[in-house]
Order: C-alpha cells, then sequence, then structure tokens
C-alpha cells in the first residue's frame, strides 16, 4: 500500500478548522510519535478519500458536508457508524478504509466527566446526525432517552431507529418531569450568542444541560442554564474527547488529554475564542 513519512493524518471540511491540528499534533509530540496532522478544506468527498488511498494517509476525520455521503467510497463500517448513519472518522488499515463515528464516545466520555451516564433520563434535542450520535451513545450507555425534535417525521424515525422515545416538539420539553440530563445537539447558536432553543422553563435546578455547539463556548443555553442552578457541559468537551477517540484509533495510543486541553486552549485564545470553560464541565 502506499505510505507517507511521517505518518500523514488529517480532516476534511468544507472549512477547515485548526483546533484539531493542533490537540492531534500536541498529542503526537508529547509520546514523541512521527504522525502530522493537517485540515484540508474541500467539498470533493470522492477525491478526498481517493488522495488518501493514493498517499497512505492513516486516518481523516470528517465534517459536513461529507459524513453521509462518503459511505458510499469506503470499504467496511464500523458498528457505530452503521448503527448512526453517518461517519465522522476514516481509518486506513493497510489500504482497507473503514469508517467509524467517534462522536458518540466525545459525547458519552463528556457526560461521564459529572457523573454516572447509566440510569440517567435524558432529553435529547435536535434529529440531525450529531443527535443520532448523542442518542446511540447515551442508549449504549445504560440511560434512557426521550427526544424533542421540530420535524416530526426525522423526530419518529431516529427514534425508531435506535430506541428512544419520541415525545414531540421542543416547546413540549418545558413540561417534561422525570429528566436529569438535557442533550442540545441543533445548530442553533453557532456563533449567535443570543440563540435559544431549549425553554428556559426546562432549564431546572440540578439538571445536566450540554450543548453540543462549539462555538461559542459559552452559548446562551448554558449561561441561561448556569444561572438557574443547572450543571452544565459545553460543546468543546464533546470535541474535545471525540479527538482523542480519533488519535487512539490512529495511533493505538491513548492520548494525554491535559496536553490535548492544553493545546485547544492555546488555539481558541489565538483565535480569539473565550476559553475559560474549555477545559472543565
Amino acid at each position: 500500500m502506499a505510505t507517507s513519512n511521517p505518518i500523514l493524518c488529517g480532516s476534511i471540511a468544507a472549512r477547515p478548522g485548526r483546533f484539531g491540528v493542533a490537540m492531534h499534533n500536541a498529542a503526537y509530540r508529547a509520546l514523541g510519535l512521527d504522525h502530522v496532522y493537517v485540515a484540508f478544506g474541500t467539498e470533493d468527498t470522492a477525491g478526498a478519500i481517493a488522495a488518501m488511498r493514493a498517499l497512505g494517509l492513516r486516518g481523516l476525520g470528517l465534517t459536513m458536508p461529507h459524513k453521509v455521503r462518503v459511505i458510499d467510497h469506503l470499504d467496511a463500517l464500523a458498528d457505530d457508524a452503521r448503527a448512526i448513519g453517518a461517519v465522522n472518522t476514516v481509518v486506513n488499515d493497510d489500504g482497507r478504509l473503514t469508517g467509524h463515528n467517534v462522536d458518540w464516545i466525545g459525547a458519552i466520555r463528556a457526560f461521564a466527566e459529572v457523573g454516572p451516564v447509566s440510569g440517567l433520563r435524558a432529553a435529547v434535542v435536535g434529529a440531525g446526525g450529531g443527535a443520532r450520535a448523542v442518542v446511540f451513545g447515551l442508549i449504549r450507555a445504560g440511560a434512557t432517552v426521550t427526544l424533542y425534535a421540530r420535524s416530526v417525521e426525522q423526530g419518529r424515525a431516529l427514534a425508531e431507529h435506535l430506541g428512544a422515545v419520541y415525545a414531540g416538539s421542543v416547546a413540549a420539553l418545558a413540561e417534561a418531569d422525570a429528566v436529569d440530563l438535557i442533550a442540545h445537539v441543533t445548530p442553533v447558536g453557532l456563533n449567535d450568542a443570543s440563540a435559544l432553543l431549549v425553554p428556559e422553563a426546562a432549564l431546572r435546578p440540578g439538571r445536566i444541560v450540554f450543548d453540543a455547539v462549539p462555538q461559542p463556548v459559552d452559548t446562551r443555553l448554558l449561561r441561561e442554564a448556569a444561572a438557574r442552578g443547572c450543571r452544565t457541559i459545553p460543546g468543546v468537551r464533546m470535541q474535545l474527547h471525540q479527538a482523542a477517540a480519533q488519535f487512539e484509533l490512529y495511533t493505538g495510543r491513548s492520548p494525554d488529554l491535559g496536553v490535548m486541553e492544553d493545546a485547544l486552549r492555546t488555539a481558541m485564545a489565538a483565535a480569539g475564542t473565550p476559553a475559560a470553560t474549555a477545559a472543565s464541565p
């Protein structure tokens, strides 16, 4: 098979970012690994995967618009990617490309930082690819999941496919009592510090509130939740842990999470992004 020297890993996205680059390369250096991570900007999924084969790239992380359409260009899917219906990581084993989805791992590890996941009564807001990964992870970790989504058709289909309960529109969450964790997994609030989809009445003291939106770190949802006595988890915690899971797939080693956190903080500061809550839930 084709090989690279040093071993090359990376990501593809319509608009590449630098946070993954910073985290992965810092973790490689800390372990003395001869790996390099590069973020590529492209919307050509087929071309990127062909290049991965031709050049011997070890691994690629994927985000929109590649997560679903990459499936047709792979040799195999891991069980998680098949169940979720999307791929966010491709691993090259001697020319055989396998699609994985470690978004769910990132989410569950982030949730576990504030307590056990098994037995939680979780309310998930959203019905897109990110929500599918979070629902999959929560159920796999032993939580019960109720889904709230603006699209009735998508919400019911997701719930039926993964074993959750569809409870209706997001507004219905305001009246739900049996909830320990609220996971908001939609783009509402992305780069918009004023947007809020989750009803304020759902933000009751003692509940855990997670916002998958990574930018800004301190979203309106998290601010409102903290003000009402909720425990909050920012989306960058999921981003950090899914990067660590990718690192494990690429190298077979566990990264130093502290090193990755420091690199993430530094990259966020360089980008002018407040990082005060990036390293702790």
